[in-house]
C-alpha cells in the first residue's frame, strides 16, 4: 500500500504553517439516506460549518470547537492511496489543523476516525488498510492518525462544553475575574464560596453565576473540566497574563492518547 496525492498532483504541506483545510482536501459527500444520522455543525473555522453522519462525530465537533487551539477543521477529507496497482479512496472523519504557536514536540494536525468500540473489535482486519492509508497521509502532512470511541467521546467534558461554549462566541462582557482577581489572587475556591464572595461584592446570584460560567470558558479561570461542572468544582483564580497550556486542554489530551494507542 501506498498513499497517492489527491488528483493525482503533489500537495505541498507547510511543516509548521496554519493549513486552510479545505484547500488542501476534496470532501466526501454525506448524502441523505433514511436510516442514517445527517446533520450540520455550525462553525467559526476558516472552513465553515461542516456535515457529519453520526451522533459521535457531532459531539466530537462541538469539543474541536470549544478548543482555544484549534484553528480549523473539516469532515470527511478523502484520502488517496493505492494497494498494488489498484487505486483506492478513503475518507476519514475529521481532519483538525491546530493554531502552530505550540511546543514542535506535540503534533498539530490529526486526522481522525470516529468508530464505536463494538465496531472496532468485530471489523479490526476490514479497517486495517483504510486506517494504515490514514496514517500515512497524517504523517505526510505532519500529523498523527487516531481513532476515537464513545468513551473518549461522551465524557462529562461534553456536558460542560455544551454548557459553556455559547460564551466562547461573543466577547467576554463580565468583570467577575477582575473582582476575583484583585481580592483572592492566585487562591482556590469552590464555586459556590466563589457565588458567595460575589455576592457579598454586590453581584446577583444568576449575574455572578453567568461571569464564573464566562470566565471558566474563556479559560481565565481555570478549572478541571474532565469532571461534571457543578457548584463544588474547584476553581484556581490565575493571575493576570497567565495563560493556560495546551496539556490543560480535555479533548486534545485525549486526541494525542488516542494517536499514541492507534500506532
Amino acid at each position: 500500500m501506498r498513499t497517492l496525492p489527491h488528483s493525482q498532483a503533489a500537495i505541498t504541506y507547510s511543516k509548521f504553517g496554519r493549513m486552510i483545510l479545505r484547500e488542501h482536501f476534496s470532501q466526501r459527500t454525506i448524502g441523505t439516506r433514511s436510516s442514517s444520522f445527517r446533520g450540520k455543525v455550525p462553525l467559526s473555522t476558516p472552513s465553515g460549518p461542516q456535515w457529519v453522519e453520526s451522533a459521535l462525530e457531532a459531539e466530537l465537533l462541538e469539543q474541536l470547537a470549544f478548543s482555544l487551539w484549534v484553528y480549523d477543521l473539516i469532515t470527511q477529507p478523502i484520502i488517496h492511496y493505492a494497494v498494488g496497482d489498484k487505486p483506492r479512496q478513503y475518507a476519514s472523519d475529521i481532519a483538525v489543523q491546530l493554531n502552530c504557536a505550540l511546543r514542535p514536540e506535540r503534533p498539530f494536525r490529526f486526522l481522525i476516525e470516529v468508530k464505536r468500540r463494538a465496531d472496532l473489535r468485530a471489523n479490526a482486519s476490514k479497517y486495517a488498510i483504510k486506517f494504515g492509508a490514514a496514517r500515512a497521509a497524517a504523517d505526510h502532512m505532519g500529523g498523527v492518525f487516531c481513532v476515537m470511541d464513545e468513551k473518549r467521546i461522551r465524557t462529562p467534558y461534553l456536558q460542560n462544553t455544551r454548557l459553556l461554549r455559547r460564551y466562547t462566541e461573543q466577547d467576554p462582557t463580565s468583570n467577575v475575574v477582575d473582582i476575583l482577581q484583585k481580592k483572592l489572587p492566585e487562591q482556590h475556591l469552590t464555586v459556590d464560596q466563589a457565588l458567595s464572595f460575589l455576592a457579598k461584592e454586590g453581584l446577583a446570584e444568576p449575574d455572578a453565576r453567568a461571569g464564573i460560567e464566562e470566565a471558566v470558558a474563556c479559560r481565565f479561570l481555570n478549572c478541571d473540566l474532565t469532571l461534571p461542572f457543578d457548584d463544588n468544582s474547584l476553581l484556581h483564580v490565575r493571575p493576570p497574563g497567565a495563560f493556560p497550556t495546551i496539556e490543560e486542554d480535555p479533548i486534545l489530551r485525549s486526541l494525542r492518547e488516542a494517536s499514541l494507542e492507534s500506532e
